[in-house]
């Protein structure tokens, strides 16, 4: 990991950087850090927000590439039945964390919290990487109304 401080120098450079820290937890989602603590573990609603980036910027293909995209819609299903479906029975957006089991991360604040723009996008993701519109909006059409 020392190895991967200071300016990442291309795609290949943080492809391995990521390889090393940090891989799908049982190849459903990416952890949360690779610190092994008690919560590196946590699913995080944000996690696809670099694929999210790079998509948006043509940049997600080729050798510019850095997420598979097996372990990209593997953890969009992660997050979608944790931290939306999991949450409020999918009323209110996804919440930031989530623990393995189905429980709300609660070591901290923040990860106990549902934000608006985290919500949309993830599902701005969802319809990016599944190309299905209908669902991800009407889940995040929860967090309407706490705009």
């Amino acid at each position: 990991m020392a190895g991967c401080r200071g300016p990442v120098g291309g795609a290949a450079r943080g492809r391995d950087c990521l390889a090393d820290s940090l891989v799908p937890t049982a190849g459903k989602y990416y952890n949360y850090d690779s610190s092994g603590g008690p919560f590196s573990s946590t699913v995080m609603s944000d996690q696809c927000a670099g694929q999210w980036f790079l998509r948006a910027s043509g940049l997600d293909q080729g050798e510019f590439q850095v997420f598979p995209r097996s372990h990209v819609l593997s953890a969009l299903k992660t997050i979608f039945e944790l931290n939306v479906m999991g949450f409020a029975n999918g009323t209110m957006g996804a919440v930031n964390g989530m623990r393995p089991d189905g429980s709300l991360d609660t070591s901290s604040v923040q990860s106990s919290e549902a934000w608006v723009g985290v919500v949309y996008a993830l599902a701005a993701t969802m319809i990016q990487e599944v190309g299905v519109a209908r669902r991800p909006l009407a889940r995040a059409g929860g967090a309407r109304g706490r705009a």
